[in-house]
């Protein structure tokens, strides 16, 4: 895919859509098309995250290795969210388990190259600092309301 239909393709996303012209045209000089099959592991929890990615189409299912060997999803990411955000910050290592319930498309961003561009590009370290700052809130938010329906009562008191 040409650099410019993969800027065009990242402003269609709630992560590149608000960036400005410019900035959305650098972050996609990074980025990479790939389609990922169902069922495949996109990041592994304990392993090295070794890139950042934008999905395009599909659903991916974060999930947590629980004791005696099960893993629990706890978010599913959409068309426009991101997931291996840790390829981001240093030690850059997975935090979840990310698997395609979906066949999906997602733009994938080398953490190493991106790692190096934010060192360098302020404006661009701003910009994707901020959307990753916004990802965290909206899913922090998210793990409040699973936890008000966790801890409800049985039956309401009204």
């Amino acid at each position: 895919m040409d650099r410019s239909s993969l800027t065009a393709l990242l402003g269609e996303t709630w992560f590149g859509g608000r960036l400005g012209a410019g900035t959305r045209a650098r972050l996609a000089a990074l980025g990479q098309v790939v389609d990922i099959p169902e069922g495949a592991v996109v990041v592994q929890e304990g392993m090295p995250c070794l890139a950042l990615g934008v999905v395009i189409s599909g659903r991916i299912a974060l999930r947590l290795a629980l004791p005696g060997g099960q893993d629990r999803t706890i978010l599913t990411v959409d068309a426009g969210d991101v997931y291996g955000w840790s390829a981001v910050l240093p030690p850059a290592i997975s935090t979840s388990t990310g698997i395609a319930v979906t066949p999906s498309r997602a733009i994938l961003f080398d953490g190493n190259d991106l790692r190096s561009a934010l060192a360098i590009d302020c404006e661009l370290a701003a910009a994707v600092y901020q959307r990753l700052l916004e990802t965290v809130v909206r899913r922090l938010t998210a793990t409040r309301m699973q936890l008000l329906d966790l801890y409800r009562p049985a039956s309401d008191p009204w």
